[in-house]
């Protein structure tokens, strides 16, 4: 009968469908409806994907299941809250319901009263839903009426929030901890590129503005056998050691240990392994470095790594230099805020210092002795000498343990983004070696789900003099901390002011944003050339190593809580492989625009 569209129906639904689904687990769990009262104690976990997919049950049988294409009062709605209020009853609901009945308004209905009361409509769901914070968070920007009613209160009183101040270390608290410092040294000199860094044109003028430095990254460097002097390899290496000294007091160097990985044929550091120990101000670990190691930076990390006892492994070389007293300290405790923050084992976490020679990359990555014991290596062996640091970064984003600690800064003299001492090897990371390590780390870690999310954020610039849309863009925010975002601002237009523009702009937001977080960096990428949007996009989406890429526009105005509603959506909807929002046009002005409107 209520299959039939020609039965006229009276359909009973709550609008609080947050409540009805608390309603039908209690039920489950209790085996009793519309018998006894439920008990006061019950609480439930409910997985935002569960939640969702109910809603989309839900909504269906009572919005279009019972609905007529072609009757348009063959079904009569009325909602458990309206029968609630009695006086909205009578005087709103009634006189429509006796309508849809064929029934004279002045007869009298009679109310039933409920026998046993199963739910206070004004009870406190967040004392119910044990992870209620996580499902608010998903659905706070839907249009479930629970939390778009918090959505409006909340807008009602809103007000402006104060800057977030970094919470400072305790000096007072120390953490016992103890450190290798990974080191390999050699007396090779830094090579010239395979290509110039920046191109010409025929005039002879630098095209300098054209420059892409991830393009620089990708240039190999020329192998070479050719040997700085003796006082060369000697300053830099005492540099990284003075550095050493200032930045980590005496009685916390006696808890360091630095690995010192030497090539067996180096004719400065093998002979003067009596003054290194002297110069290097911790006990020293000499480890020789065989001929098929040479230039393969990575492999000769998990070499170093292998001969580690202590809690902390840091990747250093001999061209750094640390600017921060205290730097273990801090970093021990982002690794303590991190496990508690995230619930993984202490030490399941990456976190990156602070490296003004290339800001915003994930240089020198701390890991626990943790991810050596479990992973049985530093790296995975594909690594030959380019992207362990931000393949250790993205590893544990992804489970919301990878942190930035921008309080411990340090230069890099020699790498980077310039020249380096061996040939340059990149490998495709970001695919299937991902995928394998985050499999692995999820059992490690006894995770069930992953709950850091990567999402990069691809806008394609051609506009000129648009930096307020760019800007407006550029300072969206995640309001939690297990959101990990970069921007790729896409320069398509050859205009050389244009490009200056974009990174000037760039310039100044992540100069401030370096002052709190490594996070939200914005990347310029420029190829001189007007190629098209989607060149452009792509371009951007093969730059990114997200798992998740929002693609926007340079003259769009995004509401200030999309991340937020995406990130919630992509909980809701986990088997989603794309998600769209809702975009509002400027008015119609020509036949072209009027068409699309009237189409919508």
């Amino acid at each position: 009968i209520l299959e039939d569209l020609r039965v006229k129906k009276i359909v009973l639904f709550r609008k609080d469908e947050l409540a009805v689904y608390v309603s039908m687990l209690r039920a489950d769990e209790t085996g009793r409806y519309m018998t006894h009262e439920y008990p006061q104690n019950l609480t439930f976990t409910i997985e935002p994907a569960a939640f969702q997919s109910f809603l989309d049950r839900y909504r269906h049988t009572f919005r279009k299941k019972y609905k007529s294409p072609i009757e348009k009062r063959d079904t009569f709605y009325v909602c458990y809250e309206d029968l609630s209020d009695e006086k909205h009853f009578a005087e709103n609901i009634y006189p429509d319901l006796c309508q849809f009945l064929g029934v004279d308004p002045s007869v009298k209905m009679r109310s039933l009263r409920e026998t046993v009361k199963q739910a206070n409509p004004t009870e406190d769901l967040s004392k119910v839903i044990e992870n209620y914070d996580e499902l608010k968070y998903c659905f706070q920007y839907s249009d479930v009426l629970h939390f778009s009613e918090q959505r409006q209160k909340r807008a009602e009183r809103h007000t402006a929030e104060s800057d977030k101040c970094l919470v400072q270390a305790d000096d007072g608290e120390q953490i016992s901890s103890t450190w290798s410092i990974l080191l390999p040294i050699c007396s090779r000199l830094v090579s010239p590129q395979a290509a110039p860094r920046h191109a010409h044109s025929a005039n002879g003028k630098s095209q300098e503005s054209n420059a892409n430095r991830f393009s620089e990254l990708s240039q190999s460097s020329q192998y070479t056998d050719l040997v700085a002097d003796d006082a060369c390899c000697w300053e830099l290496l005492s540099g990284f050691c003075e550095s050493l000294r200032h930045t980590v007091p005496p009685s916390q160097l006696e808890h360091f240990e630095c690995i010192v990985g030497i090539d067996v044929d180096d004719p400065v550091y093998q002979p003067a392994k009596e003054r290194l120990l002297e110069m290097i101000p911790c006990k020293v670990v000499f480890v020789d470095i065989r001929p098929d190691l040479y230039g393969k930076l990575c492999r000769i990390w998990n070499h170093l790594a292998s001969k580690s006892c202590n809690d902390y492994i840091v990747l250093f070389g001999d061209d750094v230099r640390l600017l921060d007293c205290g730097w273990p300290q801090l970093i021990v405790k982002r690794f303590h805020d991190i496990s508690q923050k995230s619930g993984l084992p202490l030490g399941a976490g990456c976190v990156a210092m602070n490296d003004l020679s290339f800001p915003g990359f994930p240089t020198f990555p701390v890991v626990h002795r943790w991810h050596v014991e479990n992973f049985g290596m530093l790296l995975p062996r594909q690594f030959v000498n380019q992207g362990g640091d931000p393949y250790l970064y993205e590893l544990y984003s992804r489970f919301g343990a990878a942190a930035w600690e921008v309080r411990c800064r340090l230069e890099n003299t020699i790498g980077g983004d310039g020249d380096a001492r061996y040939k340059k090897h990149n490998i495709n990371w970001r695919g299937h070696i991902l995928n394998m390590n985050l499999r692995k780390l999820k059992i490690f870690a006894d995770c069930q789900k992953p709950q850091g999310i990567c999402l990069d954020i691809v806008v394609p610039s051609y506009r000129v003099n648009n930096n307020d849309y760019l800007k407006n863009i550029a300072l969206l925010r995640a309001s939690r901390e297990d959101i990990y975002v970069k921007f790729w601002f896409i320069v398509d237009n050859p205009c050389e002011d244009h490009v200056e523009a974009v990174k000037a702009l760039a310039a100044e937001l992540n100069e401030k944003q370096l002052h709190h977080d490594g996070n939200y960096f914005i990347n310029v990428i420029h190829y001189g050339v007007n190629r098209g949007a989607s060149y452009a996009r792509n371009t951007g989406y093969n730059y990114s190593v997200a798992d998740w890429i929002l693609f926007l526009d340079d003259d769009v105005v995004p509401e200030t809580n999309i991340l937020d509603a995406y990130v919630g959506a992509l909980k809701r909807f986990p088997d989603a492989k794309v998600l769209a929002g809702m975009t509002e046009l400027p008015a119609a002005f020509n036949m072209w625009t009027s068409m699309i409107a009237a189409c919508n």
